[in-house]
């Protein structure tokens, strides 16, 4: 039991200095404040909960009903994390979340069936009810309140991990419309994240359901599954406060300077664009232009938005263009005129094929060789061979 507590007080000294680093931050406030929160909820409620475990393990007292009151912070985790994921793939300033109150009332109703353990006596373990007890009801009641919110809370964490996954879908898409490296953007950690929550969830599903039926002991709650959930709870905070605390928006714009024209959020398929045909296709040829004649493809941080200032118009016309003419993302554009130029090099010249790599504008020798294996169907050493 100690060890468990002192991994226990491990995650929240982890959890309090992770939200304590966020909420000094100044920049992309929006984004980190969700992260923050999670971090400061759990590691007040772990805390507050190791100090009950410590000083009074066996009673339902003050610190138990202090543990309990700030426990249901923990409720709101899994909305956190959503909600931090989504500001980390916005695009542009971050949104408020529409329709708020499908995430609001959830928490609610778990928070208040959750928080009907306050009711139990003191001293409630010690009690032996007969079932004409008037009380027997009360504790009845309080049972089916707990379980259905225990219930309802892996309903949330399994919605919640869906729209982590639809989101990050829709963010890698956007990703190869407006970068043409995407490594270093992309979100792999909290995939991982959504693993472990996806792999938690199942194990705990499985230990209510064991408890139901009575399948362990007793005391085999007491012994190793609280050992066993805190040291995976220490795993999981720790991993998203290594990668939470250095990632940065994948979507952020870098200062540009653009035409006066405004630009607008895209419309489905381009069905209300203001530009005809003959206007897109000169677009497209300006496109083309800059990649053959200025090489702009070897820029390694090339971006749909510097693309765009370069050729002298709006990256949402930059990208109608390519989807309407040249039938291409802005990833698939670019690192197609690499793997190009790289096939030339390869073929006439001694470079080594990570100077040529880097050369051609990859950031690194997997990303290179990614490429040119989706293009060629060939390693880069198999074709100079």
């Amino acid at each position: 039991m100690t060890f468990d507590i002192s991994i226990s007080m491990i995650t929240t000294g982890i959890c309090l200095f992770c939200a304590h680093l966020l909420l000094l931050r100044r920049q992309d406030t929006g984004v980190y404040l969700p992260l923050a929160l999670l971090f400061l909820f759990q590691g007040t409620s772990t805390g507050v909960a190791a100090i009950a475990q410590t000083y009074d393990p066996d009673s339902l007292g003050i610190l138990f009903r202090i543990s309990v009151l700030v426990g249901g912070l923990e409720i709101t985790l899994p909305f956190l994390l959503w909600a931090y994921v989504r500001a980390l793939t916005t695009e542009g300033p971050t949104e408020r979340i529409p329709k708020l109150w499908y995430h609001v009332i959830p928490i609610i109703f778990v928070l208040a069936s959750f928080w009907s353990l306050l009711f139990l006596p003191d001293g409630f373990a010690e009690m032996e009810l007969d079932d004409d007890d008037p009380r027997a009801l009360g504790f009845v009641v309080i049972a089916l309140a707990v379980l259905l919110a225990d219930v309802v809370f892996k309903a949330m964490i399994a919605t919640y991990i869906y729209l982590i996954i639809r989101r990050l879908m829709a963010y890698r898409t956007r990703l190869k419309d407006v970068f043409a490296s995407t490594e270093n953007r992309e979100l792999t950690w909290i995939w991982v994240i959504l693993i472990c929550m996806a792999f938690y969830l199942c194990v705990s599903i499985a230990l209510t359901v064991s408890v139901l039926s009575g399948l362990f002991a007793e005391d085999t709650y007491d012994t190793w599954l609280p050992t066993l959930n805190s040291t995976a709870l220490l795993a999981l905070f720790w991993a998203i406060g290594v990668w939470g605390l250095r990632q940065r928006p994948g979507l952020s714009r870098r200062p540009v300077v653009l035409p006066p024209e405004p630009e607008r959020p895209e419309p489905r398929k381009y069905e209300k664009s203001a530009l005809d045909n003959d206007r897109l296709e000169r677009i497209a040829r300006k496109v083309e232009a800059a990649m053959a004649k200025d090489v702009l493809y070897r820029d390694p941080n090339l971006s749909l938005w510097d693309l765009a200032k370069h050729i002298g118009v709006t990256s949402h016309y930059v990208s109608q263009a390519l989807n309407t003419h040249l039938n291409k993302s802005f990833f698939d554009l670019v690192n197609g005129w690499r793997i190009k130029d790289a096939i030339e090099q390869l073929t006439a010249t001694d470079e080594t094929i990570l100077v040529i790599a880097y050369d051609v504008g990859f950031n690194s020798r997997s990303a290179f060789y990614k490429a040119f294996k989706r293009e060629t169907g060939r390693t880069p050493s198999d074709l100079r061979n």
